[in-house]
């Protein structure tokens, strides 16, 4: 049996609507105040630890969007 990991963005008082600057949200790009280099490692790092990855429809398809155009450098060393 495989392991299933859940991680998601949410605030200590439960705000998880478009932490990523989404428009047309009331609280839109919270989670940007709390982002630094070692939050991203973590994050890329266990994303590419993952065999699979899923996602819900919109995240899918902010990812598929999002990813082909990706220049981040952790990611050209994969």
């Amino acid at each position: 049996m495989r392991k299933l990991i859940v991680s998601e963005f949410v605030s200590l008082d439960g705000v998880m609507e478009a932490p990523g600057g989404e428009e047309g949200f009331k609280h839109t790009g919270w989670v940007f105040d709390f982002h630094d280099s070692d939050l991203l490692a973590y994050k890329l790092e266990e994303v590419l630890a993952a065999d699979a990855l899923l996602l819900g429809r919109v995240t899918y398809e902010g990812f598929a969007e999002a990813w082909p155009r990706a220049t981040w450098p952790a990611l050209r060393t994969r």
